[in-house]
């Protein structure tokens, strides 16, 4: 399965708006038809440390649920990078325009880049 940005912003974003710390994000508040990419997807954040969180799995090792508490210190900063719609969609455009592969490291460097660029007025951005 392919990364989905998309996936892993929401994600980050409905975790952050969790309401208190005793607040987890489950797969029950996803829709049951994308089961799979959001269950594949929180594993990779909890892997990649911006998650604090658990993956419950089947005796055959696939995920069936996953218990999220809390985003990380580099869960937070990512999602402030990308948090925008505006940063984001200019993210997105930008990689596609340039036909490269986004990685967590180049995804965070340009949204903050383009996040500089809208705060000075750069035109073209």
């Amino acid at each position: 399965m392919k990364r989905n940005w998309d996936v892993i912003r929401e994600e980050l974003t409905r975790l952050e708006d969790l309401p208190n710390t005793d607040s987890m994000l489950t797969l029950s508040n996803f829709t049951q038809d994308q089961a799979g990419e959001y269950s594949y997807h929180m594993e990779l954040l909890i892997e990649a440390g911006l998650v604090e969180g658990k993956m419950l799995r089947t005796l055959g090792g696939g995920p069936v649920d996953f218990f999220a508490r809390r985003l990380t210190w580099a869960g937070h900063e990512f999602l402030d990078a990308v948090r925008s719609d505006t940063v984001w969609h200019k993210t997105k455009k930008t990689f596609a325009a340039k036909g490269l592969e986004m990685t967590f490291d180049l995804v965070k460097t340009v949204a903050s880049e383009i996040s500089v660029a809208l705060i000075r007025g750069v035109a073209g951005v």
